[in-house]
């Protein structure tokens, strides 16, 4: 799986199973149980390439993951219209 899929399925499991409207990426890698320093040197910057509003500079993480999700204040996250597309997807 790749670090993509993996962040997607954290969300999934936080939206969805937990009920949360919003998430924050400590929210998401405490879902990954991943440490500090393997979030930053390896989730980090492709959680920022997912964000529909994410700055110039973050890696390109596939079509398929781009834009799932969008900051709605300073930390918080919530899934885009095509995130929740893409959950109704893995539904089926």
């Amino acid at each position: 799986m790749t670090h993509a899929e993996e962040i997607f399925c954290a969300v999934v499991r936080l939206t969805q199973v937990q009920g949360r409207e919003e998430f924050s990426r400590l929210d998401v890698r405490r879902q990954l149980r991943v440490e500090s320093d393997t979030w930053l040197n390896g989730y980090t910057a492709i959680f920022q390439g997912m964000r529909s509003d994410h700055p110039g500079g973050a890696p390109g993480v596939g079509e398929e993951f781009a834009g799932v999700f969008r900051r709605v204040a300073h930390g918080r996250y919530v899934l885009t219209e095509k995130g929740r597309s893409l959950l109704g997807l893995l539904r089926r």
